[in-house]
């Protein structure tokens, strides 16, 4: 494996992946249902400012996805709080961090879920929202929208690279979550 690759791998499993396998974003695949199953069925629509509406639509994620051809597909494997994803998020920048200053200049996180890096997103507070509210986020250098809130299939898209998923039933049970690091 080269060595840019071996370097991201192996930062991302030290810092708690199970998995890491490189894709080609042909393999990743974006849905309008996937948007749309954000916006009627998290409780975070509208209240993270990595969520809809802050973020590019579905459209535009095709668009970006189109001016790469390699990323990371990122597995953290048998989580059981959903407050670990805070310090997933901020691997995850570490990682387009590091992934930039090995050459990789287009470098770019997909998180998974909904923001965690503050206790109370200041999205939560306005009443009627516009694309420029995020200029208030606190965290805006690395915050970074979950794979879902972007349309991105994240079941068919670990399924193709060959990951085994299953649905959590009930919010007891140990979940998988994958984050998506667009490389070049």
């Amino acid at each position: 494996m080269e060595e840019p690759y071996k370097k991201l791998i192996d930062m991302a499993m030290n810092g708690g992946a199970t998995s890491v396998k490189i894709i080609s974003t042909e393999d990743i695949y974006v849905n309008e249902w996937v948007r749309q199953k954000c916006e009627f069925g998290c409780r975070f629509y509208a209240k993270r400012f990595t969520c809809p509406p802050y973020i590019h639509s579905v459209k535009e994620t095709k668009k970006i996805l189109k001016e790469y051809n390699t990323a990371m597909l990122i597995q953290f494997k048998d989580l059981t709080e959903r407050m670990q994803w805070r310090g997933i998020q901020k691997l995850m920048s570490q990682l387009e961090r590091e992934a930039f200053l090995e050459g990789f200049y287009k470098a770019f996180a997909y998180n998974a879920g909904a923001c965690r890096l503050c206790d109370t997103c200041l999205a939560e507070t306005i009443e009627k929202s516009t694309v420029f509210d995020k200029k208030k986020c606190i965290n805006n250098m690395i915050a970074r929208p979950s794979m879902e809130s972007a349309g991105i299939d994240v079941y068919k898209t670990a399924k193709k690279a060959g990951y085994e998923l299953r649905v959590v039933q009930n919010e007891d049970m140990c979940f998988t979550s994958f984050c998506l690091l667009l490389l070049e």
